[in-house]
């Protein structure tokens, strides 16, 4: 009686699949570096935060997907090539002052250290651009790490470009389900984020008075909150982010 066996491996397709295995990975650290900040921050646009990710020098190494179409639709003081540059002389001014308080910051030798001053001013730089027909676009720049001596090319700054006007559907999905909102409900909590007053809600939605303060008093009830000013503070934790 003859039994089967296992056909030999083949060694042409072994060395075919260790060959599309060793292509599959980054030959560069670069390569890594482009892969990874592409699948971190494009999700941050879900979001309403479109990212830039610049150099010491302000070159932009990377832009989320939707940075063009924002800056050409909006008509953004802002120019990405052949750098970051602010167009208003303020936003300009302000930028530069950041940048140069993050060089200063870093250490020169060993032994020095940086001031408290400069090391403040070196955390972050918060600024609004203008827009023609719209609210202001909120800028808002972070050091990702910390320069070091002899490491001239090591700092990295995000850029982070956020609506304030812009909902996301999904925190706000989010929210409704947390705690069990109806449709009216949570309309009541965007017209409320959107700074209306309840009358001013009740106009707009041709609603009444004790229907508006009805639907209030279910929302707070829901919430485990006692006050507008609380409820608000709830509203902008969980759908702000």
């Amino acid at each position: 009686m003859t039994s089967k066996s296992d056909p030999p491996a083949d060694p042409v397709n072994k060395n075919n699949s260790s060959h599309i295995e060793r292509r599959r990975q980054f030959r560069r650290a670069s390569d890594y570096q482009a892969e990874h900040f592409q699948h971190i921050f494009s999700s941050f646009e879900t979001f309403g935060r479109h990212v830039l990710l610049l150099d010491s020098q302000s070159r932009v190494l990377y832009r989320s997907k939707k940075v063009d179409a924002l800056l050409e639709s909006d008509a953004i003081p802002l120019r990405l090539e052949p750098k970051f540059t602010l167009l208003d002389s303020y936003n300009a001014k302000q930028f530069k002052t950041f940048i140069n308080g993050l060089a200063q910051s870093v250490p020169r030798t060993v032994d020095s250290a940086p001031s408290a001053l400069n090391s403040r001013r070196a955390r972050s730089c918060i600024l609004l651009l203008e827009r023609a027909n719209s609210s202001p676009l909120l800028l808002g720049c972070f050091p990702m790490r910390r320069q070091s001596p002899g490491d001239e090319g090591g700092l990295k700054i995000m850029a982070i470009l956020c609506d304030p006007g812009c909902y996301s559907e999904e925190q706000w999905r989010a929210f409704q389900d947390l705690f069990s909102l109806t449709a009216a409900e949570l309309r009541l909590c965007l017209a409320l984020a959107d700074g209306l007053s309840l009358a001013e809600y009740g106009q707009k939605y041709d609603i009444t008075d004790n229907t508006a303060r009805s639907q209030l008093k279910k929302v707070f009830e829901k919430t485990n909150t006692r006050r507008q000013g609380d409820l608000m503070r709830l509203i902008f934790l969980l759908t702000r982010l």
